[in-house]
């Protein structure tokens, strides 16, 4: 494509000396700059392959946007949890999809499938037998023989007859394992109609495969499609059916005819990386050349009388030969590298030379970084985020205006994955949900996730959100209050046993039996003290202080900072004057009505217990030291 005229008189592709500038777009890059669709992807893939740069800055962006699949719909909490387990653990969607987003980053395509593993049978059409291939074709009696015209021809070992057999594919019983394919993207074409933008899918076979499937092999026949079987016969591509495939692919302008293509992104910085490659090379070039010193060992010349000819007499060279020269030096060097501290001796002194080791002076190193910044910028990743360096103050902004960058990429992902689940669906015949990506989040952006809990405790907000925002889910966490509500009961139930039985053995050790009826009446029972008190007086019965406070406090009543303070000493200081199984069935229902009030009263009796504790301690210190308490 040509921008300027030739005819324009400030620009044009002639060096003759007519007086015009160089076209600054006829550079050599351009002329470089591939020109049908495949060398497109051989070139993208080559740039993906050998510039480490921009791959990891390409791989950096795919990780930021690449989080966790969610499942939703309203289908029933079970079937969802069936669509994790297939993804996560059979399938390995993450993986699978980090791989097919880094074709997609790379080539600008990527096309994907779902396979449905089969096992091949061979029937008989005399005896109507059927018999697993691997079995035809590992027995001698069945004579297996895959012939020219694709046939399965065998012995049927009851009729002896001898011909080909029906071949039938049936679904492995494990099945439902299936298989995610990416498609090589060298072997794939397309069929585009212009006018509907719609499209249809061809395979051109490997010629590699096609032999492998001629030479009759046992692992391919057993996996190869017969459709795929009928295509490699009659040497045509094997086109997809509709929906059988899916394509990932980088949207383009749309005055290019990229004909159902995707364009790479190597493509659209083609003239940057070339740029970057030749700063490359030239670098190579210099740490070849000037990174080791040329060093130089020659006689020096000494002033001293001169000859008829004007040759100083004392100058060396006058009196050796250059060969032994050479052959002196060189023994010298021999001598030094085999024993360093070895002495060495010339009748005449030496000049010792260094020449290069300016590597660091010639080296593009500047250049090469402001070409990489470049290339970053012009492919949507920023120098920062690519270096790890966002400062705090300006990452929220930057980050949002990043996202809003790729949102394509992630639209593109999320429609792949809920084609990916609706396949599994139609296959497996389970109930339709939508999946997607969750959404990315800052880990860092501490005053929205305050906000959301602020929220969540005025009611506002649904606990899923409110924890999600921090990244906890309200489910699991539901679950684990459950269970620790059940083994607190259970240690709380175990520890009161422990307790009776450990009072019961004291009052059978004084001689009381606390079965005994006069005993629980308050008399003194056979053989105790007869002053002895009866059992301990039943404590008073009245209301519970939590209850009581939440039935005085309506549904959506509002309570300052000041007022929860003061709520919570009252109940804290009340709660711990009952017995261990009422504070704790108290406690637990004030979580469940007020989470927030309930973690001030459970630090308010923490610092209660602290106290007592602290100032019983004072008290026996006084009372050692014979002073009375305070």
């Amino acid at each position: 494509m040509t921008f300027f005229s030739s005819s324009s008189p400030y620009f044009g592709r002639s060096s003759t000396g007519d007086g015009a500038f160089a076209d600054p777009f006829n550079d050599l890059a351009t002329q470089q700059m591939p020109t049908t669709m495949k060398s497109a992807l051989w070139w993208s893939e080559y740039i993906w392959l050998v510039n480490g740069t921009f791959r990891m800055a390409m791989k950096r962006v795919l990780s930021y946007f690449l989080t966790e699949p969610e499942v939703i719909g309203e289908a029933s909490d079970n079937e969802k949890q069936k669509y994790r387990d297939k993804l996560n653990d059979d399938l390995s969607i993450m993986s699978f999809l980090n791989l097919a987003l880094e074709d997609r980053l790379a080539y600008g395509n990527s096309f994907l499938s779902v396979l449905i593993p089969f096992r091949r049978y061979l029937i008989s059409p005399k005896s109507g037998d059927l018999y697993p291939l691997d079995v035809v074709y590992n027995k001698p009696e069945f004579n297996f023989q895959f012939s020219g015209e694709f046939e399965f021809i065998a012995t049927c070992p009851k009729t002896g007859w001898r011909g080909p057999w029906i071949v039938e594919d049936k679904p492995k019983e494990e099945a439902q394992q299936l298989v995610l394919k990416r498609w090589n993207v060298h072997e794939i074409e397309i069929l585009h109609d212009m006018f509907t933008d719609q499209v249809a899918y061809l395979w051109r076979i490997p010629e590699t495969y096609k032999r492998t499937i001629r030479d009759g092999s046992l692992f391919h026949l057993e996996r190869v499609p017969l459709q795929v079987l009928k295509a490699i016969k009659e040497d045509k591509l094997f086109r997809f059916n509709d929906g059988a495939i899916y394509h990932l692919k980088a949207p383009t302008l749309a005055g290019i005819r990229n004909l159902g293509w995707g364009l790479p992104a190597s493509l659209n910085n083609f003239r940057q990386i070339w740029y970057l490659q030749v700063l490359r090379r030239y670098n190579e070039a210099i740490a070849l050349d000037y990174v080791i010193p040329f060093r130089l060992i020659t006689p020096e010349p000494r002033n001293g009388s001169t000859g008829a000819a004007g040759v100083a007499m004392n100058d060396p060279m006058t009196s050796f030969n250059g060969g032994d020269l050479n052959s002196m030096f060189r023994q010298m060097v021999a001598k030094r590298r085999k024993d360093p501290a070895s002495f060495q001796f010339l009748p005449f002194p030496v000049k010792y030379q260094m020449l290069g080791a300016d590597a660091k002076q010639l080296a593009p190193t500047e250049l090469i970084e402001q070409g990489y910044d470049t290339l970053l910028n012009e492919s949507g990743v920023p120098v920062e985020f690519y270096k790890g360096s966002l400062s705090v103050q300006a990452a929220p902004v930057a980050l949002r205006l990043f996202e809003s960058t790729h949102r394509q990429l992630v639209a593109e992902t999320n429609s792949c994955l809920q084609w990916l689940v609706d396949t599994i669906s139609k296959i497996m015949s389970w109930e339709h949900v939508k999946c997607r990506l969750e959404r990315v989040t800052m880990a860092d952006d501490l005053d929205k996730q305050m906000a959301a809990l602020q929220l969540m405790m005025g009611q506002q907000l649904s606990g899923t959100s409110g924890l999600k925002a921090i990244g906890y889910n309200w489910e699991d966490e539901q679950k684990l209050i459950g269970e620790e509500a059940i083994k607190q009961q259970q240690i709380q139930a175990r520890i009161q046993e422990e307790a009776e039985q450990a009072g019961f053995a004291a009052e059978i050790a004084r001689g009381n039996n606390p079965n005994n009826p006069a005993m629980q009446q308050g008399q003194p029972g056979q053989g105790g003290d007869p002053n002895a008190q009866g059992g301990p007086a039943m404590a008073q019965q009245g209301g519970m202080p939590v209850t009581d406070y939440i039935q005085s406090m309506g549904p959506n009543a509002n309570v300052t900072p000041a007022e929860m303070q003061q709520a919570a000493e009252m109940l804290a200081s009340q709660l711990l004057g009952l017995p261990e199984g009422v504070k704790d069935s108290q406690l637990r229902e004030l979580k469940k009505s007020n989470e927030v009030l309930h973690s001030v009263v459970r630090s308010k009796m923490d610092q209660m217990r602290q106290q007592f504790k602290t100032q019983g301690g004072a008290m026996l210190m006084q009372q050692q030291q014979g002073q009375p308490p305070a």
